[in-house]
């Protein structure tokens, strides 16, 4: 099938046989004597043709008919129509323009300017064409964008609320890259990252981003892919925005219920010893401390038993906002078993530190149930594990700071005790 063809509806042989001569060295031309004959052919092989060329004469004694079915056609309207004559121009003769023709040429016109006003008609379509897309892409709720090999928009069918149009209304994306107009100077980076890779191997991806404006939590998926010319060479890319804040924000909320203890808040015992596991293993500095604290409340089946489980959850709830409120942002803290806790104390200066956190939860849970019946009930056993001095993985922290518990527990409980830096063989800490 052609793609550079051009209709040529003539009736008059001088017209006709003149701008076959004119056309045919770039472009395939079929003739049609009469506008009826010229609908039959374009209505057959409309795809075959980027521009119909009808002698002005002919257009003009059917009342611009064939014009008029053109422009009212969601098929052919996006073919550029241009008039033509054999004859010098007169004003009277642009009435043309009136009814969609976009150029009158006339038989005398050096070939050369004849090419370049049927593309000049071409290229000016495919604009047109390009805007009436933009302006139906705008209804979707998606945002769409084009970028070339430089990075830099094209077009963009929305401008989101993460972009630095200063409030302008007449800014246009159009020419910027992401660098130019993101107030997330990260995602920014990110973005064209992305582009720099799709354009050197022609491989699409896709990935979400979160952005923070105005107070405004958003999740923002894009889905991009490279574009080809028809030379088969990448000439930009084309992606797409979706909005993805509810699903992310539900997403996040599983995870957390799925990594988090019901009754305190706290991380459960997966979440808080695979979370633990790791920080442990990127220990890299032996100059550098961590420490890991169990917590268990002493004898917290005398409470279920006296006072009842209600209570019981009380009490523990209670111990996990104490632990939650002493801990810092970069610290652990998760209930691992029944009545027991644990904390991992990231990059602590001192060990001292550890003992001191230790002292503050007992102070703070003795406070707590101070004016309450269960005053003489509860208070805490902790036992604690320093890193590196105690082990630098997991399993051999947690067995230190459980004998330091079990030697708590053995002499009397309330209160807390660091395991010596030689761990002494010890039987697990039970209530």
């Amino acid at each position: 099938m052609q793609v550079n063809g051009i209709l040529l509806i003539a009736s008059k042989p001088s017209i006709k046989d003149t701008f076959t001569a004119m056309l045919s060295p770039a472009f395939q031309v079929a003739l049609a004597d009469s506008e009826e004959e010229g609908l039959r052919i374009l209505n057959d092989r409309h795809d075959e043709f980027v521009a119909v060329l009808i002698e002005l004469a002919l257009a003009r004694q059917s009342g611009f008919a064939f014009a008029n079915h053109m422009q009212g056609s969601s098929y052919f309207s996006l073919i550029p129509m241009i008039a033509i004559s054999d004859e010098l121009p007169v004003p009277e003769d642009m009435d043309c323009i009136e009814h969609g023709f976009f150029d009158l040429l006339t038989a005398y016109a050096p070939q050369p300017l004849v090419y370049k006003r049927i593309n000049n008609a071409i290229r000016a379509k495919d604009s047109l064409s390009l805007s009436e897309v933009e302006k139906m892409l705008k209804e979707l709720p998606s945002c769409i964008f084009l970028k070339d090999t430089e990075g830099k928009y094209v077009f963009s069918t929305q401008y989101w609320a993460h972009l630095n149009t200063s409030g302008d209304p007449n800014w246009t994306i159009r020419g910027k890259t992401d660098l130019e107009i993101r107030k997330d100077r990260l995602n920014a980076l990110k973005a064209m990252d992305a582009d720099r890779k799709i354009l050197q191997t022609g491989v699409g991806t896709d990935y979400i981003i979160e952005e923070n404006t105005a107070g405004k939590q958003e999740f923002l998926q894009l889905i991009k892919r490279p574009v080809y010319d028809q030379d088969g060479k990448i000439s930009g890319i084309i992606a797409l925005i979706n909005d993805v804040t509810d699903h992310q924000l539900l997403k996040r909320e599983l995870e957390k219920r799925a990594k988090t203890d019901t009754l305190t808040g706290l991380l459960n015992k997966s979440a808080s010893e695979d979370l633990i596991r790791m920080m442990v293993s990127n220990y890299r500095q032996d100059d550098e401390y961590s420490a890991l604290l169990i917590i268990d409340v002493d004898h917290f089946k005398r409470v279920n038993d006296t006072f009842g489980h209600a209570e019981g959850d009380r009490v523990l709830a209670e111990i996990g906002r104490i632990i939650k409120n002493c801990c810092r942002a970069a610290d652990v803290a998760g209930r691992i078993g029944g009545d027991e806790f644990v904390i991992f104390m990231r990059h602590i200066e001192d060990p001292e530190n550890a003992c001191r956190l230790a002292e503050r939860l007992q102070e703070k849970v003795a406070r707590a149930f101070a004016d309450d019946r269960l005053k003489r009930h509860v208070s805490l056993s902790i036992g604690i594990a320093i890193c590196p001095v105690n082990g630098k993985d997991y399993d051999t922290l947690f067995r230190s700071a459980d004998g330091a518990l079990y030697y708590v527990k053995k002499h009397g409980r309330a209160s807390y005790r660091t395991c010596p830096a030689q761990n002494p063989d010890a039987e697990p800490a039970h209530d």
